[in-house]
């Protein structure tokens, strides 16, 4: 008998010491369009949003569990969340106050988010040590980091910078110049116009119905580009690259992989000047290339010269693969 009641003893000072900490905070300020939204958070995801009204709008939640209670609070009451309205500028931040405050084995779940509507023309700057980060709908400059999680905007107007040291970017239907960069993802492009700078580290590079130039580099992992109407530029170091042109070539192509082939489709009407050669493999197209030696098609490594009557430069390299033009 006495052993139960010890045991439920111990199960019920086990449940209180195992809490739940959650804690909710809305705001908003009136605003003029063409504001600034800045935001400086240490953990939690970023969601901006636009709308028709006049005002910033702003709800935090942040939960903390897995721990003590008066932990908990204290590790929310370290890391407060500052709203400061200046002007037509809001600036959100929260940061650590104390660092390396958490107890040792502490096994704490922290959950935090940040959804935030402006004005339909806004800028923003924002920052997030750990979280992803989305904005969707804004007019104006956007400025994004993460130290981890992924990004993504869909009709964003006007200049994007965007960076995230771990996590795939993706860009929807946006419209401006747009530099993109990410150390551990990949980066997927949908739509829009403007210009295109992609560059990844460890990840795939997908670019479709794309109006402007387009240039992307990926470190570990292949490129896709699909109706690109611009300038297009892409080099991996390990993986192939496939692109496909279903409208006349527009701008020059310059395409290279060190460790993967290259494949490129094109209109059989397609105009332009080719230049292809690997180091290992074969060059073959499915389209009459002026001066070429047929004779000499098999096991050719490189082929060069007008198709149709010449035009944009149309550049491919591979130094461990085969390299393919194949008509539409």
């Amino acid at each position: 008998m006495t052993m139960k009641l010890s045991a439920s003893l111990l199960l019920a000072v086990c449940v209180a010491a195992s809490a739940e900490t959650e804690e909710r905070i809305s705001k908003r300020f009136t605003v003029q369009r063409g504001g600034t939204l800045v935001v400086d958070v240490d953990l939690g995801s970023v969601d901006v949003k636009s709308h028709e009204a006049g005002e910033v709008a702003v709800e935090v939640f942040r939960k903390v569990s897995g721990g003590a209670k008066e932990d908990e609070e204290a590790f929310l009451a370290d890391r407060p969340v500052t709203i400061t309205p200046d002007g037509d500028t809001v600036r959100i931040e929260s940061r650590a106050q104390v660092q390396g405050n958490a107890p040792k084995g502490e096994k704490r779940r922290v959950e935090a988010r940040y959804t935030i509507t402006v004005p339909a023309k806004f800028n923003a700057q924002i920052k997030s040590a750990s979280g992803a980060v989305a904005v969707s709908d804004v007019t104006g400059e956007v400025k994004v980091g993460s130290g981890a999680g992924g990004l993504n905007f869909a009709r964003v107007h006007g200049p994007l910078d965007a960076s995230t040291g771990a996590g795939t970017i993706k860009v929807v239907d946006c419209e401006g110049d747009q530099q993109v960069k990410t150390s551990g993802g990949g980066i997927q492009v949908s739509g829009g116009s403007g210009s295109l700078d992609g560059k990844t580290a460890a990840g795939q590079v997908s670019v479709k119905d794309f109006r402007g130039s387009v240039q992307v580099k990926s470190a570990g992992g292949g490129i896709n580009v699909e109706n690109v109407a611009g300038k297009v530029d892409g080099k991996t170091s390990g993986g192939a690259i496939a692109a496909k042109f279903t409208s006349p070539l527009s701008d020059d192509v310059d395409l290279k992989t060190a460790g993967g082939a290259v494949t490129v489709q094109v209109a059989e009407n397609a105009a332009f000047n080719l230049d292809a050669a690997t180091v290992s493999g074969n060059v073959s197209s499915d389209l009459a290339v002026d001066g070429a030696d047929e004779g000499k098609k098999a096991g050719r490594n490189r082929l060069q010269g007008p198709v149709n009557g010449g035009g944009k430069s149309v550049v491919l390299r591979s130094g461990g693969g085969s390299i393919q033009v194949k008509k539409e």
